[in-house]
């Protein structure tokens, strides 16, 4: 009996192109569009001043407001303001070029340089950083025996005899002065308060200033308007490197956010004027 032909693969496919049939490849998977490549970059996880968070929007200001929160603590019991009085000791008081606070005055000219609003240009992270920088302020008052009474946004001001401390979360490892504009417009570094000084703070700590526990911030023996200007910038944000660009506040409950674009090669200068009225 004679044994069944057998066809092999390449005998199958001449045949089937012998009787009209042409093999036909597979569509081969479709290509990302650009866009679409965009949109799931920008879902990846990224790292966005130092923690590792996930990029679901591009504003810059709701991106910060998200890391400060997973940040700040809110706890003001003796043990929760232990913490940040520790975290403070991280910072120091340290010596800076005469030319640098100059240019700092220049630059706070008794207003600062901070707008309520939402910044425009998108947040990117890439490989060559980030384009935006940030800093937290609150206002945080005290009573005469040391208790804390809470925090509140820098809007809010504060009024004459009260003693406060400022809660500082930065984003980048900065310098920090504070002046005193007096209701006669004259002009006075009040913290620290060795002029040619500037407090040292490092990126992603909590503090509170002045550094001292037992240091408190209060104005008091005058009538009128009074300003307290806070400076914070980078120690490279000098001359042409210092970014240009309007700082962005964000006011809530716990305190107040800033943020500013830092183009390549320019560094954050963020300045902000608190108002006190004297009764």
């Amino acid at each position: 009996m004679p044994r069944p032909h057998r066809l092999t693969a390449t005998a199958l496919i001449l045949a089937l192109a012998c009787a009209g049939f042409v093999p036909v490849r597979a569509d081969p998977p479709p290509v990302p569009t650009a866009s679409a490549g965009s949109e799931d970059e920008a879902m990846q996880p990224k790292f966005v001043w130092g923690i590792l968070i996930k990029i679901a929007y591009n504003v810059a200001s709701s991106v910060f407001s998200d890391w400060a929160k997973s940040k700040l603590s809110i706890d003001l019991s003796p043990g929760g303001l232990a913490k940040l009085f520790f975290n403070s000791s991280t910072a120091r008081i340290v010596p800076v070029s005469l030319p640098s606070l100059g240019f700092l005055a220049k630059q706070a000219d008794g207003v600062g340089n901070a707008v309520a609003g939402e910044p425009t240009a998108p947040l990117v992270v890439n490989a060559q950083g980030i384009n935006y920088q940030g800093v937290h302020v609150a206002l945080l008052g005290f009573d005469r025996a040391g208790k804390a009474l809470g925090y509140r946004p820098v809007t809010d001001g504060f009024r004459s005899g009260e003693r406060f401390k400022l809660r500082i979360l930065p984003t980048f490892d900065g310098l920090l002065a504070l002046d005193n504009i007096n209701p006669q417009g004259r002009r006075a570094q009040v913290y620290p308060p060795e002029r040619g000084t500037m407090v040292e703070v490092k990126a992603g700590v909590e503090i509170l200033v002045p550094l001292d526990r037992d240091q408190y911030l209060e104005f008091a023996g005058s009538t009128g308007e009074e300003k307290l200007v806070v400076t914070l910038r980078s120690p490279r944000a000098v001359g042409d490197a210092a970014s240009p660009a309007t700082v962005y506040r964000h006011d809530e409950a716990i305190g107040s956010s800033f943020v500013q674009e830092t183009r390549p090669g320019t560094y954050p200068v963020i300045v902000q004027a608190l108002s006190l009225r004297h009764d």
